[in-house]
């Protein structure tokens, strides 16, 4: 029994009645149905010349429920229910409803999905697909699209030439332009925003197979002029003695050095509470940091499970934070502005960090996030291993460690090739003294 069928919706048989008073039904001939316009009204539906004239009918596997579609032309029709006809027998059928989903939708539908991610995750998929996914996708046939098209995509974001949507910025009165795109945005844009809507249709089985999934994405190949950040501890010390001038506040200098000498993040580290510091055992617990909700509005949250951690602090750190902690309460945040608020990372960093770091020319373009560099590259030259970096900084395991800082850790080849050496003359010697 065939799964697929094709329906004529414009012509249907004629009963006419035989000279012996009988009836039966006759079909057009195929003079009549090529000259389709002038076709005798009996053979006509009550739909003749209105929409679509094919019809293709079938069954989804384990509905009574049949399901339809129309095409224009009788050719299209039927290549449709021969596709669909080896689908069903197969086990590949998709839905066809959901291949002509838009984009959009589907986009939709997924973020409204997303119920387990942080909301600062769910705001960077929804900027993503606004600025960048939407206006090239938003309006097209999910089912429609094709990894060359992506493949030329990727060209165009890289180069700063993609179809674009960004809002006015209120400061300059106008909108910002596209510059070229770096490979490990490339890489969310395309890869986590653009490639999760088109996962999660497969998931759903609106699509058969995921276009995205041989497209070959941008490769970071680092900054080969320049290494990571790195600061000497003059230069650390420089650079919190300015910011500490510049808004006459100890905590900004304690800050600072927090920042440079035990890599926490600027949220993490203006989340801590006094109650947090075990200055005795000079440690810092870190189990929470500031982020925002799906609104933009600054909140507290907690930290992935693998970067609650322990905080190693400097003697000089702890110093300086029993100096700005003493005598207060211990549900206080530990950096608070002067009307006592937790001090806000962003506004810290317009404030205070981008006039502190005037002071040392090769700071001069350093992120705040760029003084957990600094911190790793000292902890790795006082001798500390993968591991305790690692931990300092939160990473879920060694390897991303080992991927950003293997080369800062000592060659010690010449060392071990220098051990067998001596090994080796140590058993040339003994087998010397036995033949004797």
């Amino acid at each position: 029994m065939s799964r697929a069928w094709v329906t004529d919706r414009w012509v249907r048989d004629a009963t006419v009645t035989l000279p012996d008073g009988t009836t039966t039904k006759i079909s057009p001939t195929s003079a009549q149905l090529k000259a389709i316009r002038t076709l005798p009204d009996h053979f006509r539906t009550a739909r003749f010349g209105t929409g679509n004239r094919w019809l293709v009918g079938w069954y989804e596997p384990g509905s009574t429920k049949s399901k339809t579609k129309t095409f224009a032309k009788r050719a299209e029709a039927d290549a449709f229910a021969a596709e669909m006809e080896d689908d069903l027998r197969s086990g590949r059928y998709i839905d066809p409803a959901g291949r002509d989903r838009t984009f959009a939708s589907a986009a939709e539908t997924w973020l409204k999905s997303k119920n387990r991610i942080k909301d600062s995750t769910w705001r960077r998929y929804r900027r993503e697909l606004d600025n960048y996914v939407l206006p090239q996708w938003g309006t097209r046939k999910i089912g429609s699209i094709r990894r060359e098209q992506i493949d030329a995509w990727v060209t165009h974001l890289r180069d700063g030439t993609a179809v674009h949507v960004f809002d006015v910025n209120e400061h300059i009165g106008k909108a910002r332009t596209p510059v070229k795109m770096k490979p490990n945005y490339v890489k969310h844009v395309v890869g986590a925003t653009f490639g999760g809507v088109l996962r999660f249709a497969v998931g759903e089985k609106w699509i058969g197979e995921n276009p995205l999934a041989r497209v070959e994405l941008p490769r970071d190949e680092g900054d080969i002029e320049n290494d990571l950040p790195s600061l000497s501890y003059v230069e650390i010390d420089m650079i919190a003695s300015a910011a500490e001038e510049l808004t006459r506040r100890e905590t900004d200098r304690v800050l600072t050095e927090l920042l440079a000498n035990s890599g926490p993040r600027i949220g993490e580290a203006t989340a801590l509470k006094i109650k947090d510091l075990h200055l005795d055992r000079k440690r810092a617990r870190v189990h929470r940091t500031w982020t925002t909700d799906r609104e933009g509005h600054r909140k507290l949250g907690p930290v992935k499970t693998w970067e609650k951690r322990w905080l190693p602090l400097a003697e000089h750190v702890v110093d300086g934070l029993k100096n700005i902690t003493k005598d207060r309460d211990p549900e206080d945040f530990v950096f608070v502005t002067v009307r006592g608020a937790a001090v806000d990372g962003g506004n810290w960093y317009n404030r205070v960090w981008l006039k502190a770091r005037r002071v040392v020319a090769a700071a001069s373009d350093y992120s705040v996030h760029d003084l957990r560099h600094v911190a790793a590259t000292n902890a790795i030259a006082a001798g500390a291993d993968p591991k305790l970096v690692q931990q300092m900084l939160g990473h879920k395991d060694a390897t991303e460690t080992l991927n950003t800082y293997s080369h800062l850790w000592p060659d010690r080849v010449a060392e071990v090739i220098a051990k067998v050496e001596k090994r080796r003359k140590k058993a040339l010697r003994k087998q010397l003294a036995k033949a004797a």
